[in-house]
């Protein structure tokens, strides 16, 4: 039995012939007029103990714990003072309350036992950094996914003209090339050869282009509640660049990297989730062979429901390039500037963004002998569709609804 000091509770004094208290002064045990039942009053904060002697000589034993105020009342406020802190209960034994499971960082650990200090001698930490044996238990599944859409379109119209006109045409190259054989022992000319390549000649500029893309990616990542997990994939580009001292090996990283921490709240089927989220792609360079690199980061901390989609991040862009390569001023007039140069103008339209669903794997996985073997059957019967391939499931698992109190 439970009480706070002051409150006030009843046991059943029928066919009781005596009774006796362990440690006088914590209770106050009063038998009521018509002798029917025992008033027990809380006097002081202590733990002791009543004996009742029955008219058979069976003995009957209560442990009484007395706390400052009501463990009820206390867990009440603790609850909501936790609120919003997964991975953090609490649990009542007897008369004291404790604060148990695992936090983030310093800062949360800090917080819950300044909690605590506000009950004293009723109400203990026993928070920790990091997950404990109880979350891990629990496994959360988030998955990524990553839709970006490109268009590009390009126009080049006009006359195009050589930068200079003489010793080397448009390309930067001699426009007069030549070839002389000398043998100097008959001292004579055997063979000699001239030819004009690349003449410093106008061209007629007319080229139009379109295109688009699209790009999905999807990664799914499952850990234990309370423990931070890394996911990679991708490769590398390896380029040979060359200088007046030799070559050397450059490479360039490509694909996603995510880092993320979840912790789960059961009571309220929310998740906390840390996460730094790093997403490359390779795209054509302007120098061939040499591509370039679109780089997405995220770093972000979100709470949200179970089954809820998030955007973590989203990019729209759109960039336009106007240029004009020709004869000095005469490229510039208007509409009579097409005879004297070359108008080129390109538009890339971009959107893109990060979605995550986190999931709580709680139903009984397939055998592993029935995952293997689904497997190795898909394995054995590609043919290319990629389509196709079911190896895992891609659908984040629903939330089911709480069960009935």
């Amino acid at each position: 039995m439970t009480l706070a000091v002051g409150e006030t509770k009843t046991l059943s004094a029928r066919e009781v012939k005596n009774y006796s208290v362990g440690v006088e002064g914590i209770v106050d045990v009063r038998l009521t007029p018509d002798g029917g039942q025992f008033v027990v009053v809380g006097k002081k904060p202590g733990n002791t103990t009543l004996l009742l002697i029955k008219n058979d000589g069976s003995q009957l034993t209560y442990d009484l714990t007395v706390a400052t105020r009501s463990p009820q009342a206390v867990e009440r406020e603790l609850t909501e003072l936790i609120e919003g802190t997964p991975g953090v209960r609490v649990k009542r034994v007897g008369g004291r309350l404790f604060l148990e499971g695992g936090v983030a960082s310093e800062v949360e650990r800090a917080r819950i036992q300044q909690i605590a200090t506000l009950y004293p001698g009723q109400v203990e930490s026993l928070v920790t950094i990091g997950s404990v044996a109880a979350d891990r238990k629990t496994l959360i599944r988030l998955d990524f996914f990553f839709i970006q859409y490109d268009r590009t379109s390009s126009y080049q119209v006009g006359i195009g003209w050589p930068d200079s006109i003489g010793g080397l045409n448009f390309q930067n190259q001699p426009a007069l090339q030549s070839n002389l054989t000398y043998d100097f022992a008959a001292k004579t000319i055997t063979t000699a050869q001239a030819q004009v390549v690349n003449q410093p000649l106008p061209r007629l500029d007319i080229a139009e282009k379109n295109g688009w893309a699209k790009i999905l990616k999807q990664s799914s990542v499952i850990t234990s509640n309370g423990s931070e997990t890394s996911f990679n994939s991708g490769g590398e580009v390896n380029i040979i660049t060359q200088t007046s001292i030799g070559s050397t090996l450059n490479k360039i990283p490509f694909g996603t990297n995510v880092d993320v921490l979840p912790r789960y709240d059961a009571l309220n089927h929310e998740v906390e989730i840390t996460l730094k989220a790093e997403v490359a792609d390779l795209t054509a360079g302007t120098t061939p062979p040499i591509p370039n690199r679109d780089l997405t980061t995220l770093k972000t901390l979100v709470n949200l429901k179970l089954g809820q989609a998030l955007i973590l991040s989203g990019i729209r862009a759109r960039t336009v390039t106007h240029t004009i390569a020709g004869l000095p001023l005469l490229s510039d007039i208007p509409v009579l500037g097409v005879l004297f140069g070359s108008h080129g103008n390109t538009t890339l339209d971009t959107e893109g963004a990060i979605f995550i669903i986190p999931s709580v794997i709680d139903t009984v996985p397939k055998s592993a002998a029935d995952v293997i073997k689904n497997a190795l059957s898909q394995f054995k019967d590609y043919s290319g569709d990629v389509e196709q391939v079911d190896s895992w499931n891609k659908t984040p698992p629903a939330l089911r609804p709480p069960a009935s109190p």
